[in-house]
């Protein structure tokens, strides 16, 4: 899917590309012809997030991406700036000339997510596969129709990626994280974002996984499919 491509990654925020994609971008890491991606909102409105630019940026760097871009749009009215994103999307498509391309869903109930998937289908509407993520909370309304298998090491690399973030989870660095975990009771997640658990992660990519008899699955929604 992504071999000897050149791919572009769009998010609206540090940790979306991971969400969406990060076992896939395992799966063929060294395996496309350049990675790059963008990110439009970093959130440091919430002091809770300083340093999440780097954070994303050696996520990025960790699994090959060429160049990660980040701007600094204030989060949540991401739409008060669309000519703004266009214009940077239409920038990189001119100078990069991505063959395909991952964004959020146009049906995501985060108006960012929606956003950016909006820029992203008016910008490349003519060229390039378009792939549309799931991210956990707000890609309610999603009906994929494309799914990339995963074994349990790129199941574990996903959620490494994911470990970046410390920002996020509130934890240290410690051993690989582990799957399979089984709470023996109610959990509340103190210091940590509800969905970055590695058990909700893994549920996620299990339940994708078993939708097309595999361990593991990512799942995407086809907007474009080019042989380009």
């Amino acid at each position: 899917m992504l071999k000897n491509k050149r791919v572009l990654l769009i998010g609206a925020h540090p940790d979306d590309i991971e969400v969406m994609c990060g076992g896939t971008l395992n799966k063929y890491k060294d395996k496309t012809s350049q990675v790059r991606s963008i990110i439009f909102a970093p959130c440091l409105e919430d002091p809770f997030n300083e340093g999440i630019i780097n954070e994303y940026q050696n996520s990025m760097s960790s699994v090959g991406v060429y160049e990660s871009i980040h701007h600094d749009y204030p989060r949540d009215i991401l739409e008060n700036h669309i000519q703004d994103v266009r214009d940077h999307l239409h920038n990189l498509k001119e100078s990069f000339d991505p063959e395909v391309v991952i964004s959020p869903s146009i049906n995501d109930l985060h108006q960012d997510h929606r956003a950016v998937a909006s820029a992203c289908k008016t910008i490349f509407r003519d060229s390039a596969t378009v792939l549309n993520g799931e991210i956990m909370r707000s890609t309610v309304h999603f009906t994929p129709n494309l799914y990339v298998s995963l074994s349990y090491e790129e199941m574990v690399a996903k959620l490494r990626l994911l470990n970046f973030y410390k920002t996020q989870v509130g934890r240290a660095d410690g051993p690989p994280p582990k799957l399979k975990v089984k709470p023996t009771s109610p959990r509340v997640y103190t210091g940590a974002r509800s969905y970055f658990p590695p058990e909700i992660v893994e549920a996620i990519a299990r339940y994708r996984g078993c939708q097309v008899s595999t361990l593991y699955a990512e799942a995407f929604e086809i907007w474009r499919m080019t042989d380009r």
